[in-house]
């Protein structure tokens, strides 16, 4: 299906992505943003990015490679409990529980974190840039435990907004990963992009291929903790790329315990989930004030951590070598 469009002065100034998810109710804002990252919406017969500013007399190509099952949209949800650890006037933070998808999807349309925000916050509703993801400043993966913050009115959206794209919020992370990892602290300073349904470092070509668009994305570690075969580490990313952690370790040869997209095959069996705990989050409130908001490991990953399941997999995988 092929759409055209000529933007008037009514349309100026208006984001690319925005004006197509106004234009197609029924198709996800992440989706459209995948067809102008692919080339098959032109402006003025050229690629441009999701964020591009329109302009009057702009002509907009559309090229649309599929069928939605069903419009995504976004209802309360009573059911999902909530942890708040703090809320005042302009933010919410939240304990996310592992197994949570922080905003609808074609493939989790309902059952996520904003659903619950919704139903709890429901002038939230209009509040951001995508009205599947009202108050979501940033994310966490579906599998990733801890520490969230979301706003409640579009001036703190702005406000901690800036503060991710800056690079002003601290983030800490508690991760296991395997094997040992030599260096008590360290920099992975390797740029990310996507090849097919991956997130990959794309800096050098591997087999042939190279992945292109890639980002800038740098983490820092220090060692916590060595294990019998495993290490764990605190990790610091200071960018924001979409699997960063998981994609980083696994590059240098430390996957994360459970990661079922990045993983060791040999780990992948031991935990149901990524040992991933997003356990501090430090930055300034729209308030004034500079906050830290901290997350405890949850049961399940102090269980896994003081059970016996790490040394039998060692000892497991000692007999065979």
């Amino acid at each position: 299906m092929e759409k055209y469009f000529l933007i008037g002065k009514s349309e100026e100034k208006i984001r690319l992505d925005k004006f197509l998810k106004n234009q197609f109710k029924n198709f996800s804002r992440a989706y459209l943003q995948k067809l102008i990252k692919q080339g098959l919406v032109l402006v003025n017969n050229r690629a441009v990015k999701p964020n591009y500013s329109l302009a009057a007399g702009d002509k907009i190509g559309v090229q649309i490679t599929e069928t939605p099952t069903a419009a995504l949209i976004l209802e309360p949800d009573t059911s999902i409990p909530l942890e708040i650890l703090y809320e005042d006037n302009d933010v919410i933070v939240i304990n996310k529980q592992a197994g949570l998808s922080v905003h609808p999807s074609q493939s989790t349309p309902k059952g996520t974190l904003a659903n619950a925000l919704l139903a709890r916050y429901p002038e939230i509703k209009n509040v951001g840039e995508d009205p599947l993801r009202p108050g979501i400043v940033h994310r966490l993966d579906k599998d990733t435990s801890g520490v969230m913050i979301a706003v409640k009115n579009d001036r703190a959206f702005q406000f901690l907004k800036n503060q991710f794209q800056g690079r002003q919020a601290i983030k800490k992370y508690v991760a296991l990963v395997s094997d040992r990892i030599k260096e008590r602290r360290g920099i992975i300073s390797e740029p990310i992009g996507r090849f097919k349904t991956k997130q990959i470092v794309g800096a050098k070509p591997r087999k042939g291929l190279r992945v292109k668009k890639t980002r800038p994305a740098v983490t820092e570690y220090e060692v916590l903790k060595y294990l019998d075969g495993y290490t764990l580490v605190a990790a610091f990313p200071k960018t924001g790329r979409m699997h960063q952690l998981r994609v980083h370790f696994a590059f240098i040869g430390h996957p994360i315990v459970g990661d079922q997209k990045y993983g060791l095959k040999k780990d992948r069996l031991l935990l149901n989930r990524q040992f991933l705990h997003a356990s501090e989050l430090t930055l300034k409130l729209p308030n004034g004030q500079t906050k830290t908001f901290k997350s405890d490991l949850p049961a399940d990953l102090k269980d896994f951590l003081d059970s016996d399941i790490l040394l039998k997999s060692r000892n497991k995988r000692n007999k065979h070598e």
